[in-house]
């Protein structure tokens, strides 16, 4: 089977092209992590020990609660991509 058969399709054509955990150094310098609510539905907001906020949408196929926090051991990191614009979004599970 050719790779592009495998390609989970989203809405508006965005495909996923990567799907990873996230890696232990990422994950070290994450102080906390949880779902809130964004301007396009929701978002994981991730408190940085550095300082400072990163918002990445959820996937549209993660069904979680907003204020939950996100176990990242198990918290796939997504890259989606169509006409050569690539977005990341969380999938929690």
């Amino acid at each position: 089977m050719m790779f592009f058969e495998n390609l989970k399709k989203y809405a508006n054509g965005y495909e996923v092209v990567n799907s990873r955990n996230f890696t232990a150094e990422e994950i070290a310098a994450i102080q906390s992590a949880q779902v809130v609510n964004s301007e396009f539905g929701q978002s994981v907001c991730f408190c940085l020990i550095s300082g400072g906020k990163v918002y990445i949408p959820v996937s549209r196929d993660s069904v979680v609660e907003t204020g939950s926090p996100v176990n990242m051991n198990t918290a796939i990191l997504l890259t989606l991509e169509k006409d050569g614009d690539r977005i990341d979004r969380v999938e929690i599970i």
